[in-house]
C-alpha cells in the first residue's frame, strides 16, 4: 500500500466517508458496484441502514458500514430526524434515526400530525411526502411511539426526492425544483433545507 510523506499508510483510491441514511441513494449501477450494507433498487445503490459510506474507487464499489451507538431514550422535547414512510390526510408515520443530534442504530417509530400551520390546513399529504427527511420535536412518547411536531419554523422537511426521477430537490423560495426534470413540488419546509441540515 502507498505510502504518505510521514511514513504512514494512506488510500489515494478512496474519497471520504460521509453519514449515510436508510434508503441514501449513494450511486447509480453503472458507476460503482454494491457493496456491504447497501442493495440495488432499479438501477440505483442505497444504503440499507444508518451508518458511513465508504467509495472504493480502485474496485469500483460503495458500501455502508452500520452505525453503532448508545441506546438512546427519547423523551419529550427532544429533536429528531427520520424518513418519512407512509403518509394519510390526518397521519404520517416517520422511521426516526437521529435523536438530539446522535445517530440510533435501530430507527425509532414515530407519528406525525398535521401541524396547525395555514399553508398545511389542506392535510398533511400537502405537507410531506413518503421519502421526506424532516426535523421536528418530540411532543408525546406514549404506548412507546414518538408523536412529532413540525409545527414551528426550524421543524419540517429537511430533505427531498424526486418523485417522477429520484433526484435531489433544490428549494428556491417557496417552493422545491427538481434541477433535472423541472418537476416543482411544495412542502412544509424547515427553516435550514439541505444535507448540512442532518448535521
Amino acid at each position: 500500500m502507498p505510502r504518505g510523506s510521514d511514513g504512514g499508510e494512506h488510500t489515494p483510491y478512496r474519497l471520504r466517508e460521509r453519514f449515510v441514511y436508510p434508503g441514501e441513494r449513494l450511486a447509480v449501477e453503472e458507476e460503482f458496484f454494491s457493496g456491504r450494507g447497501t442493495y440495488m433498487d432499479r438501477g440505483v445503490i442505497r444504503s440499507e441502514a444508518l451508518g458511513r459510506a465508504l467509495y472504493d474507487m480502485r474496485e469500483r464499489e460503495v458500501r455502508v458500514s452500520k452505525a453503532t451507538r448508545e441506546p438512546i431514550i427519547p423523551i419529550e422535547g427532544f429533536e429528531v430526524i427520520g424518513e418519512v414512510g407512509s403518509v394519510q390526510r390526518r397521519m404520517a408515520n416517520v422511521d426516526v434515526f437521529i435523536v438530539s443530534g446522535r445517530e440510533v442504530s435501530r430507527p425509532y417509530t414515530g407519528v406525525i400530525y398535521p401541524p396547525a400551520t395555514k399553508r398545511s390546513s389542506r392535510g398533511l399529504d400537502m405537507a410531506v411526502r413518503s421519502g421526506d427527511i424532516i426535523k421536528g420535536k418530540i411532543i408525546n412518547t406514549k404506548n412507546r411511539v414518538l408523536q412529532i411536531s413540525i409545527d414551528e419554523e426550524e421543524y419540517g422537511v429537511i430533505l427531498a426526492y424526486c418523485s417522477r426521477c429520484g433526484s435531489p430537490l433544490e428549494y428556491r423560495r417557496t417552493r422545491l425544483h427538481c434541477p433535472r426534470c423541472g418537476r416543482v413540488d411544495r412542502r412544509k419546509i424547515a427553516k435550514q433545507y439541505g444535507l448540512e441540515a442532518l448535521n
